[in-house]
């Protein structure tokens, strides 16, 4: 393949149809200088690790990453998408005449070679197929030792134990509440383009405030993160627990400048605000779950740590919004009868948060049952004397968590099984 020095091609973006306004890619910095020649044609490139799999389009003069997207992707806009799939190519802003763009994979589709028939063998006359003989069954002689059968079971109730799995979206979509302070200054600043949304979900690209000069390279990851509020534990004698901060989305790097970059969107737990804040992703190493965990709403105590759920994360989802802003006030709920409710009412298969944490030796995948105190008034007529005392220090279990991730005074849990509704201010014992 050939290419010729002098002819670099720029990419530049430009405004979607029916705007007069362009929007070009911010600096672009200096020509790439390390170039090479290979076949007769020089390059900043390399040439991709392989071309038989793919359908090739091989750069012309003139030629844009934004023309060649319009053209085999019919949208221009996607042009990200086809650098992402070239990562032989440097630099999206400068490729060269003669070089290689692997546009789409081609499937192989090969002749299938129906199998030989089997040999059947010499002719014989065929034989008439025989009349099917269908007899009534036998009329039942009943006799004084005759027995009745077992009536089949109508209706049957299985005990339910806890068996919900968790799964990848509890771990890194489940926030926390942390002491830490998380800088601001590393940010989504611009959803690409930026003409068009201030929201992006799954498969967009956005603008991130920091580059190379901060550090960041192709292919780190990200979480996007939002700040709600400071929670406190519904016990007095713990207090506040922290800020919490909702998990929005994860992303990776794909372009990297010196002042700015640019990451796809690779999974979106709410939609990702310009203005989120980012931090490192962090893998968690969540151990198996056993199996085998009975569940009873009278199980004794185990005489383990306890402690209280503080908050739903649900009732904080809408809120800390940088673009939308959100309440934190839940009408009606904020006293009296209804103020158990305030932190929220989850059941399984939700995420939720408790007061306790590192410094009390709590760890991923801990087991802890939920309880309450017995309810020993009744809205239709009083207990006894006798029967008051005798429910009286008792509890009632209504259900399992399972601890996600922890920080220093809290710790975020998925809750597994209820048997009923889980409020903010039960108790949590550990298994």
């Amino acid at each position: 393949m050939k290419i010729l020095l002098t002819l670099p091609v720029f990419l530049f973006l430009v405004s979607a149809p029916g705007n007069s306004q362009q929007t070009p890619l911010p600096e672009q910095g200096a020509p790439p200088t390390s170039l090479t020649e290979r076949d007769g044609y020089v390059s900043a490139n390399n040439a991709p690790p392989s071309t038989e799999s793919f359908e090739v389009h091989v750069v012309e003069e003139g030629d844009t990453l934004w023309d060649i997207a319009g053209r085999y992707l019919s949208n221009p806009f996607l042009w990200p998408q086809l650098w992402e799939a070239n990562e032989h190519i440097i630099n999206p802003h400068w490729i060269y005449p003669q070089d290689s763009m692997l546009i789409r994979a081609i499937t192989q589709i090969t002749e299938a070679v129906p199998p030989p028939a089997p040999d059947a063998g010499p002719a014989t006359e065929a034989e008439p197929e025989p009349v099917a003989q269908v007899r009534l069954p036998a009329t039942p002689q009943l006799t004084s030792e005759a027995t009745l059968e077992t009536p089949p079971v109508i209706l049957a109730l299985p005990d339910l134990p806890p068996t919900l799995e968790v799964k990848a979206v509890d771990l890194y979509c489940s926030g926390f509440i942390t002491t830490r302070e998380i800088s601001p200054d590393l940010n989504v600043m611009a959803k690409f383009p930026v003409t068009e949304s201030v929201i992006a979900t799954e498969g967009d690209y956005v603008y991130l405030s920091r580059g190379a000069n901060s550090g960041i390279t192709t292919g780190d990851l990200f979480t996007a993160v939002r700040a709600t509020r400071n929670v406190s534990s519904t016990r007095e004698s713990v207090g506040e627990l922290g800020r919490h901060y909702l998990e929005v989305g994860q992303m990776r790097a794909v372009m990297v400048q010196p002042e700015f970059s640019m990451a796809r969107v690779l999974h979106s737990c709410d939609g990702i605000e310009v203005g989120d804040v980012t931090v490192s992703f962090d893998e968690i190493d969540f151990p198996e779950l056993p199996s085998d965990r009975p569940f009873d709403s009278m199980m004794p105590s185990s005489g383990k740590i306890t402690g209280a759920i503080a908050m739903s994360r649900g009732t904080l989802s809408n809120s800390g919004s940088p673009l939308f802003g959100g309440t934190t006030v839940v009408p009606g709920v904020s006293g009296g009868r209804l103020g158990g409710i305030a932190g929220g009412v989850v059941s399984e298969g939700q995420v939720v948060y408790i007061d306790l944490g590192d410094r009390d030796g709590i760890q991923t995948g801990d087991l802890f049952l939920i309880y309450r105190p017995l309810d020993t008034s009744s809205p239709l007529h009083p207990l006894p004397e006798e029967a008051a005392r005798l429910l009286a220090g008792q509890r009632q279990v209504v259900g399992e968590l399972v601890v996600l991730k922890v920080d220093e005074l809290s710790a975020a849990a998925l809750i597994t099984f209820t048997s009923g509704a889980v409020f903010s201010g039960d108790s949590i014992e550990l298994r």
